[in-house]
């Protein structure tokens, strides 16, 4: 009795374990992909997939073409002109709330922002890296 009461809670721990991995790496897995989304140009490329879906003429497909590269070339352009300043901006905002909290309201500070906006804490943190 006490060796197959052994067992049953060693396979009951051994389950719990791999939901808990499966779960926490599925969580991990989603967040990272959702923070590549959000930095990528994801509109223009839903507006062309819809517009496959068209009957389009030849010329209507040359133009639209068109139209979508100037588009993507121009929300490029805006995309390298924003960024910088954005994240100068947050990075500065940053600096000057952690100079006015304690450093036990910095920590739990930052454990909010962690927690509670994991994505914009993941992009923060990827492009803190990249100016380094």
């Amino acid at each position: 009795m006490n060796t197959k009461l052994k067992l049953t809670i060693a396979f009951v721990l051994l389950f719990l374990t791999g939901v808990i991995t499966g779960v926490m790496g599925t969580r991990i897995v989603f967040r990272n992909m959702l923070a590549n989304v959000l930095e990528s140009p994801f509109i223009l490329e839903r507006i062309e997939a819809n517009l496959s879906d068209l009957s389009l003429s030849p010329e209507q497909d040359q133009k639209i073409a068109q139209i979508i590269t100037a588009s993507t070339e121009e929300s490029q352009k805006l995309r390298e002109e924003f960024q910088p300043r954005f994240w100068t901006m947050l990075r500065e905002t940053r600096r000057q709330i952690d100079s006015e909290l304690t450093s036990e309201q910095r920590s739990q500070f930052r454990r909010a922002v962690r927690d509670d906006l994991p994505l914009l804490q993941k992009v923060i943190e990827r492009n803190e890296a990249e100016v380094q």
